[in-house]
């Protein structure tokens, strides 16, 4: 690292070098221009007036501490630049290339070059931004920051939320949002117009310009502080309640396996069977060649905000964000149970005798919350007949085993079936201690410390959430079964949702149609047999993807 003194102008070489302006405790220099056309790092500490000049190459930049007035020009290359909480009056001009700068800063003025660039709004603050010259551009909001941002020369820019809840400044022209969560914000700061549907997307007129929110058709807007709901499905159903009609029809049925699916898919929608809906999905994935575009537009699936893509969520049309945390909503102080069961919901709870350590603790919690709120959230997912003391549902009894178990699994349903009209007769709940035996008593979600490798346990709730989904269905669905395990995996996961959780598979199936037909198209009923190369549990996040895009198809056609 280089201390550079006052006034002298230094030249890099071609391999990059690493370059500090000032030091804590050290009189800054002033007017320092620093060229070069390697990948150099560059650390303006505290000084002032600075002139940074890059050549080519991916450069990474940082204006720290007390950086005043820092002039930083780049040329070719992709840069990383960071503007830190203490650097003042920051002038960026980016060059050819997808340049990132990361604010933490109160202000900056950002010109944008030609390419791919990315503003990530990391704090508070105040920006100019011009875009005359750039390709395209993105703003990114993080840690609940908002901006302040002046937009010269006009134009069209992108703005992203992240999963907190964020501020989105209108700063004329036209704004694209693209990952709006329902806790989210827009702040249009002058006379606007009413906002109307395109699509799906919701367009919001102001001056000359407009607000356009990707994919928030009949979705809750917060606009200054006020909510609405603008337009309406086609169909005059949600997307949550085309699956509840598919389920209705599900549990309705008399036929088996992929029979059944096929005549749900018909009753609760205007295409003629599973292989159909599974086709249709293809081609459009095909049709757009771009996994997130594919997921967002087609799917509902967002990656970019609070709410795990749950069916009951903010993401299939409702009103309520749902989180990884309240997903399963648990309320009130945990209680102390000592006994040998419990019913809950119409359902009789078998717990081991003499547990100890986190064993007990996992009882106090199924006993206190996780299953009844388990239970509360597949009966809002999915109708009134998925319940244990629904009037046709085969047993009101499951039995909770502890073990450790060498696989991936987190928790299993064993069941055993009716000869007579396959439904369960006997139900175990096994939960893997591999995973939970590091659970934090204190966090009502059943957090684990697990986190080996590529493997991290999730919040017990959710995976007690999804194998409850398994049991419920199994005692209320004939021939429960022999139905394929894209839909057996696929609604489980929709019953909490895995937006969050298995974004790589999610991502990995949308961008390979071939890899996401693969997952599909097998009518096993165990998700055992079904491979996909590079997708860990492909079948759980093609079920997912393939309910998310039938809701969402079926919701907007008339």
């Amino acid at each position: 690292m280089k201390i550079i003194s006052t006034g002298r102008t230094l030249v890099s070489g071609a391999h990059g070098e690493q370059f500090q302006i000032g030091a804590p405790n050290v009189n800054p220099p002033q007017f320092v221009t620093l060229s070069g056309a390697g990948k150099n790092f560059i650390n303006n500490c505290n000084g002032h007036n600075a002139l940074i000049k890059v050549g080519g190459g991916d450069n990474v930049i940082i204006n720290s501490d007390s950086a005043i007035n820092t002039t930083i020009i780049c040329s070719t290359g992709d840069d990383s630049i960071v503007n830190s909480t203490c650097a003042k009056n920051s002038s960026i001009v980016t060059g050819n290339g997808s340049d990132t700068i990361d604010i933490w800063s109160p202000d900056a003025t950002i010109k944008f070059g030609n390419g791919s660039n990315l503003v990530r709004i990391c704090a508070d603050t105040k920006i100019s931004l011009d875009v005359s010259t750039s390709d395209s551009y993105e703003l990114k909001y993080f840690n609940g920051a908002k901006a302040d941002v002046t937009l010269i020369n006009g134009g069209s820019y992108t703005v992203r939320g992240t999963t907190d809840k964020n501020i989105f400044d209108y700063a004329g022209g036209n704004m694209i949002i693209e990952s709006y969560g329902g806790e989210d914000l827009i702040r249009i700061r002058q006379p606007f117009g009413a906002a109307k549907v395109s699509g799906d997307n919701v367009i919001i007129p102001v001056g000359n310009g407009s607000i356009v929110v990707k994919n928030a058709r009949a979705h809750t807007l917060n606009i200054n502080g006020h909510k609405t709901i603008v337009g309406s499905y086609a169909s005059g159903y949600s997307p949550q309640q085309v699956i509840k009609k598919f389920m209705a029809a599900l549990d309705r049925t008399k036929l088996r396996g992929i029979s059944a699916v096929d005549e749900a898919v018909r009753k609760s929608s205007k295409f003629s069977d599973a292989d159909e809906v599974i086709a249709c999905m293809i081609n459009d994935c095909k049709r757009l060649r771009n996994a997130d575009k594919f997921l967002r537009d087609c799917c509902n699936i967002i990656f970019d905000n609070a709410d795990t893509g749950a069916i009951t969520g903010w993401d299939a049309g409702n009103s309520t964000v749902k989180t990884n945390e309240s997903i399963v909503d648990e309320r009130g102080a945990l209680k102390i149970f000592r006994g040998q069961n419990f019913v809950v919901n119409g359902l009789k709870v078998n717990v081991p005798t003499n547990p100890r350590g986190v064993q007990q603790n996992i009882i106090n919690g199924l006993y206190t919350w996780w299953v009844k709120n388990a239970l509360d959230l597949i009966e809002e997912s999915y109708g009134f007949a998925y319940r244990f003391d629904a009037p046709n549902a085969s047993v009101r009894e499951i039995n909770v085993e502890f073990i450790n178990d060498d696989t991936s699994a987190l928790a299993t349903v064993h069941s055993r079936y009716s000869l007579a009209n396959g439904r369960a007769t006997a139900l175990t709940l096994r939960i893997n201690m591999k995973y939970y035996n590091e659970l934090n008593s204190h966090d009502v979600n059943g957090s684990t410390a697990f986190n080996r490798g590529n493997i991290r346990a999730s919040f017990l709730d959710r995976t007690l959430a999804h194998e409850f989904t398994h049991a419920v269905m199994a005692a209320n669905i004939d021939f429960f079964n022999d139905l394929p395990a894209w839909l057996k995996e696929g609604t489980a996961e929709l019953t909490h949702g895995i937006s969050d959780e298995r974004r790589n598979d999610l991502e990995t199936l949308a961008g390979d149609p071939n890899k996401l037909y693969n997952a599909l198209k097998s009518h096993t009923s165990d998700a055992a047999q079904v491979h996909v190369k590079g997708v860990l549990a492909s079948v759980y996040a093609a079920g997912f993807m393939l309910l998310h895009y039938f809701a969402k198809k079926v919701a907007n056609m008339r």
